[in-house]
């Protein structure tokens, strides 16, 4: 028996389709915070600690930088194998046009 999919979503660069199997999976991969489905090779990697937030939001920390992530099996694949630099100063930037828009 196969389970299909329930959601799609397509990737910020709308180079793939992907499907998924609940509404938050779907969100982080349109986002482009979802953690890669291959090992990650090379590339400099920032280590992270895990939190959830009073309202159930789970987020991974470096330093002042917070990411919100979908859910936590993302948080404990981030805290496992870090961010990568690329994705942290997007967030860095997002947070700083944020702040800017005030």
């Amino acid at each position: 028996m196969t389970i299909s999919p329930n959601f799609t979503a397509i990737t910020p660069d709308r180079s793939a389709i992907i499907g998924c199997h609940n509404y938050s999976s779907a969100r982080a991969y349109a986002a482009g915070k979802a953690p890669e489905l291959r090992p990650y090779k090379g590339g400099t990697r920032v280590s992270v600690t895990a939190y959830v937030s009073p309202s159930g939001q789970y987020y991974v920390m470096h330093g002042n930088v917070r990411l919100d992530v979908a859910n936590a099996a993302t948080a404990r694949y981030y805290v496992k194998n870090g961010v990568g630099v690329s994705t942290l100063g997007e967030v860095v930037a997002q947070q700083l046009l944020a702040i800017r828009n005030q």
